[in-house]
């Protein structure tokens, strides 16, 4: 019977992650190349939304460093994300790792939307709620993740494993992507943004 990798018995992941898990590769270069996979994800992400954003009143200096911030604030939360997974016995018993966790899982929850604040500011007087309807979007996408693991198994076909946690990324990406959609079309509608035509 095929041994399930350590990395998927300890947390779920995302489709992007999953052939990278599944090889058995030491725990150091794993963890760079699934933060390397996680900081070109979020280029992907930053590219996206920036392009949608081309349409908006924005500064083009800000849209052309958007794919960049979100790419290194998705390379921590990545690292922050594998930390459980990385680090052997975990004293779970302990508060004070409880602690560390509660206040690990917010700093990855606000790095992008944090990092990409930074930027927004400089255009968008009340840019700071951006961050809690990311917070949000990514609480609830997330949740994706989980989804898939009363489906996995030892057993399950690497082919069945990569197309099921595939869909899921797919499915947490548009749970963000909506979201975040609506706080903009909120700001259309509040006069707070301008489309590039000026039609709201």
């Amino acid at each position: 019977m095929r041994r399930e990798p350590a990395f998927l018995q300890s947390q779920p992941v995302s489709g992007d992650a999953v052939l990278v898990a599944t090889q058995n590769m030491p725990t150091v270069p794993e963890f760079a190349l699934l933060v390397g996979s996680g900081s070109i994800e979020g280029t992907l992400l930053g590219a996206g939304q920036a392009i949608a954003m081309t349409r908006l009143q924005l500064p083009p200096r800000m849209l052309r460093n958007w794919p960049v911030v979100t790419s290194v604030a998705a390379a921590i939360a990545w690292s922050i994300g594998l930390l459980p997974s990385s680090i052997p016995h975990i004293p779970w018993s302990s508060p004070a790792t409880w602690l560390v966790a509660a206040v690990l899982g917010s700093a990855l929850l606000l790095s992008i939307p944090t990092a990409q604040y930074l930027l927004l500011r400089s255009a968008i007087r009340t840019a700071g709620r951006w961050i809690w309807v990311n917070v949000l979007a990514w609480s609830l996408g997330i949740c994706w993740t989980v989804a898939p693991s009363p489906l996995v198994n030892a057993s399950t076909p690497l082919v069945s494993l990569i197309g099921i946690y595939a869909v899921a990324g797919l499915l947490m990406a548009t749970t963000v992507a909506v979201i975040t959609g609506l706080c903009w079309l909120s700001r259309l509608r509040s006069g707070t943004v301008r489309t590039v035509s000026g039609v709201a």
